[in-house]
């Protein structure tokens, strides 16, 4: 039985001496961070002690759903590769995604993390890879989409949709669960007009290829809270989001699998 760790929206920030100056992004920063401090110590602080107690209870796999930045620069990205390497995390063990946040410095901002600071997570990471364990076929899933920073909307590409209908080829050869990882959640979370500012452009159009699959499930955080969701007609939860570790250190989840369904597990204090 595979055990994963789920963490989600670290909101990295850099050092305050390499943050980028100018009016466009003194205004970026403060519209992203309304009603957050801007500490840098704070949030690797934060993202470590998850970390922590992620590796003191155990995992087979660990999952991070986005916005590891809050602005997706370089010198973010390498301060979330500062946090995991001090932590001792297995890369091979951990598949982090991309959130709205990690491309607003640019639309490549991503993939450049990939060939850059995060390069060591890349095999288990970037689009089109698949994490196969013994009981289960992981995808990563990128939602990120080019917008301007006071947008938060999210969007899953074509490539990615095959990505998606190939983990679930996979996982129904193997007779295994599947189990997509992304930012946004895949259902409506907001009424139309919120909808079109912060949710999945595109839900509408996921679900059957989401659904194609009994043993289907989805990691994603974006909310900054805990919640099991399901898709309409179901009466069990196949949609599990995390709360932020930049509001809360111990928003850790863990699920469990057993047979081809995704259990949670209820934490103890560690």
């Amino acid at each position: 039985m595979s055990i994963i760790a789920h963490l989600t929206d670290i909101h990295m920030v850099e050092p305050e001496a390499r943050r980028p100056g100018g009016l466009t992004a003194a205004a970026r920063r403060g519209f992203l961070n309304l009603g957050r401090a801007i500490d840098e110590g704070g949030r690797r602080r934060s993202f470590a002690e998850a970390l922590r107690r992620a590796m003191a209870l155990g995992f087979d796999h660990l999952v991070v759903t986005g916005d590891l930045t809050e602005e997706g620069t370089l010198q973010q990205f390498e301060a979330v590769a500062s946090v995991l390497d001090e932590a001792g995390v297995d890369p091979a063990r951990v598949t982090l995604l991309p959130g709205n946040h990690d491309v607003y410095a640019h639309a490549n901002s991503w993939l450049d993390a990939l060939e850059g600071p995060l390069k060591a997570y890349a095999r288990t990471s970037a689009p089109g890879m698949l994490v196969e364990l013994a009981d289960l076929v992981l995808a990563p899933v990128s939602t990120a989409r080019a917008q301007r920073w006071w947008r938060s909307a999210g969007e899953v590409s074509t490539p990615e949709r095959r990505s998606i209908a190939h983990a679930l080829q996979t996982a129904a050869r193997r007779g295994v669960a599947a189990l997509i990882a992304q930012h946004h959640p895949p259902t409506r979370v907001h009424r139309a007009a919120w909808h079109w500012f912060d949710g999945l452009l595109d839900h509408a159009a996921m679900r059957p290829v989401l659904r194609a699959l009994e043993h289907t499930y989805v990691l994603h955080g974006h909310l900054h809270q805990r919640r099991d969701d399901r898709f309409e007609g179901e009466s069990l939860a196949h949609i599990f989001g995390a709360a932020a570790v930049v509001e809360d250190a111990g928003a850790l989840r863990r699920y469990e699998i057993v047979g081809e369904t995704l259990v949670p597990i209820e934490l103890a204090a560690i």
